[in-house]
């Protein structure tokens, strides 16, 4: 197993194989040159944490270490919490670093308990856990408000965050974006995963253990075929925006990075790299770490999370109180109900919801897809939510952000102005 290359940032290892590049205290301007793979995911921006204190009126009666990446644009006001798939862990999202930036865009993602730095909870405390996080988080960060968005099963921590947290959403244009969002087996009917009702818990729980077995040890002797690995992880899992089967790249339409006074705005201090997305070797390359540095660390809550994706237990519930919801179908009638109080207590803002499905998806299906967007029928005409919803051509589950598509750059687009206009109104 590959040595956590990032020593006391992530899992804690006292070996170091890739150092992180540091920046000096005297550094001013420097010429902008190209980074590798490893100086990439080496840089501090995905590998930060910080410690949840105790809360025992919460049930929280420990510290609580949480690892999170925070890239993009680092002096945007357009913030996202974004809430990765079922393995997609910080690192994952990492090549829409480029795009965030075009679209001064700053993105954060936190890692759930259990993975990456993050320390574990019990299975029936992950969803408490969580909302423990955020609020020391985005204080932390100093962060004034924030859109969210998630990609498959990240959807369940992602609405467990608006019902709980409204007020960290922008007070007159609040966004929520949901990519490939999951839907329970019992409503999608796919075939695979209804096989999943008859496989014990217990056995759910070793999804993390056999993912991390397929890496280390069959993957090798397949010649490490990152294609192969996405593939097989792909029954249950989602990991980094995969590459579409079309291009090799992620550069098709992915715009370039203006000139720095127009995007990053950065301060002396910073190093001006950038990374040849258009580089087909460099970008199979950043894959493969991608796949390393995660399995490098923890992934025990990933195991975890897919028991609690499938309902495997009946202590497991998506919600926590006193925002309790069994699903979407209950938890839209939820958020509509909050809409009408903020209007009756004169704080009216406009809420807008933008679903993304893949044409091509194997963990939902179309009857998921259908099912997810009824779920939504209840906010037609409503003056105050509206709800789009796109099919994505020729995207799968997995490859959904991959810009290519042209649903990651809508999306932060949309984020971007949600920040704009919600800021010239009064």
């Amino acid at each position: 197993m590959p040595v956590c290359p990032f020593r006391n940032k992530c899992c804690g290892s006292s070996t170091a194989i890739f150092p992180i590049i540091p920046i000096s205290e005297n550094q001013t301007t420097i010429p902008k040159r190209c980074m590798g793979p490893v100086e990439f995911l080496s840089d501090i921006r995905f590998h930060q944490d910080i410690t949840v204190p105790p809360n025992p009126k919460t049930g929280l009666m420990k510290p609580l270490r949480v690892s999170y990446s925070d890239y993009g644009d680092p002096l945007s006001n357009a913030v996202v919490l974004f809430c990765g798939a079922l393995m997609g862990t910080r690192f994952c999202y990492s090549p829409l670093d480029q795009l965030a930036k075009v679209h001064r865009v700053r993105i954060i993602h936190p890692d759930r308990p259990g993975v990456g730095g993050s320390d574990s909870v019990d299975l029936h405390e992950r969803i408490q856990a969580w909302l423990e996080m955020i609020p020391h988080l985005l204080a932390y960060l100093e962060v004034s408000y924030i859109t969210i968005a998630s990609h498959s099963g990240g959807i369940i921590y992602a609405l467990n965050t608006i019902l709980n947290y409204p007020q960290f959403f922008h007070p007159k244009r609040p966004y929520i974006a949901f990519f490939a969002p999951w839907v329970h087996q019992s409503h999608s009917r796919v075939p695979h995963l209804k096989v999943a009702d008859w496989v014990p818990g217990p056995l759910v729980g070793k999804f993390a253990s056999i993912a991390k077995f397929m890496n280390n040890s069959i993957l090798p002797l397949a010649g490490s075929s990152i294609t192969f690995f996405h593939n097989i992880k792909g029954s249950l899992a989602v990991s980094a925006p995969a590459v579409s089967s079309s291009s090799s790249t992620w550069a098709l339409s992915l715009p370039s990075v203006r000139s720095l006074s127009d995007t990053t705005r950065r301060t002396p201090k910073q190093e001006v790299w950038d990374f040849d997305w258009h580089d087909e070797e460099m970008v199979t390359e950043l894959r493969r770490l991608i796949t390393m540095y995660m399995f490098a660390e923890s992934i025990n809550g990933i195991s975890a999370d897919a028991r609690l994706f499938l309902k495997k237990t009946s202590r497991t519930r998506w919600s926590f109180p006193p925002h309790l919801w069994s699903d979407m179908d209950d938890f839209v009638p939820l958020l509509l109900e909050n809409t009408v109080q903020e209007r009756a207590s004169g704080n009216w803002r406009k809420w807008t919801v933008d679903t993304f499905h893949a044409e091509s998806d194997e963990m939902i299906g179309t009857r998921g897809s259908l099912w997810f967007d009824r779920c939504w029928e209840p906010a037609l005409g409503s003056a105050d939510l509206e709800y789009n919803s796109q099919v994505v051509h020729d995207a799968s589950h997995n490859a959904l952000l991959n810009p290519v598509f042209g649903a990651a750059g809508k999306w932060m687009q949309s984020v971007r102005e949600s920040f704009l206009e919600g800021d010239k109104q009064p």
